[in-house]
């Protein structure tokens, strides 16, 4: 008598089939536009979130405001130079498409600077905004821009001298968040996949928030040079 395979034998070696080729996931907050809480990390706490607002404004301000030497130092120290993205090497620092900013005008205002100093163009306020108004994004980041060039009365000015300190309190936010988004992912997985799929996610996951830590030292260490 020939031996049959035994059903259930087949749907688990099918089931662990699948969990060893998990869909790939974008790096924790690492991605597009952060409208997935999933990734982008959510935050809860009110008096947070307008603390980190108010920190991502501080840290625009001084960048733009700052030293063209010491702007461009910082800018690379998170995401690298133009020829370090243009050959896609992020193992130190950010991908372009993360998410470091929570508020859409100042990643916006963000990238302008970014472009800016790539292109060798001074980064002043009037330049800045000379280059936002050419994309149309001026009215969306005009009340931004103001706070930038001009701070409301007894709003303490964020000094270029700071501009390493804010950046690294960035870096921290943004890597705080990530934990929140791989425990949210996390939590979605456990709701919606198999349970043969848990393990390879999970691997996914912390493959995801190591080279974030990698990503997170490099920087922090990067930017206590400048």
């Amino acid at each position: 008598m020939v031996d049959t395979p035994n059903a259930e034998l087949q749907a688990e070696l099918q089931a662990e089939e699948r969990a060893s080729a998990i869909e790939p996931l974008p790096e924790l907050e690492t991605v597009a536009d952060g409208t997935d809480l999933t990734l982008t990390g959510a935050i809860a706490d009110t008096d947070t979130l307008d603390d980190t607002l108010a920190l991502e404004l501080d840290m625009l301000t001084a960048l733009i405001w700052a030293p063209p030497a010491r702007g461009r130092a910082v800018v690379e120290a998170l995401i690298g130079t133009r020829t370090v993205r243009d050959a896609g090497t992020t193992t130190h620092v950010l991908p372009t498409s993360s998410v470091l900013f929570l508020h859409c005008t100042h990643q916006i205002i963000w990238e302008t600077v970014v472009a800016l100093h790539d292109e060798g163009v001074p980064v002043q306020p009037q330049l800045v905004l000379a280059r936002l108004t050419d994309q149309g994004h001026a009215t969306r980041t005009r009340g931004a821009m103001i706070e930038i060039a001009s701070p409301r009365h007894g709003r303490p000015v964020a000094d270029s001298a700071d501009l390493p300190h804010l950046a690294a309190a960035l870096i921290d936010a943004w890597y705080r968040r990530g934990y929140t988004a791989l425990l949210t992912r996390m939590q979605q997985v456990t709701q919606d996949r198999p349970t043969a799929e848990l393990a390879g996610h999970w691997t996914a996951l912390t493959t995801h928030q190591q080279a974030a830590e990698t990503r997170w030292l490099a920087i922090r260490d990067a930017l206590a040079r400048n």
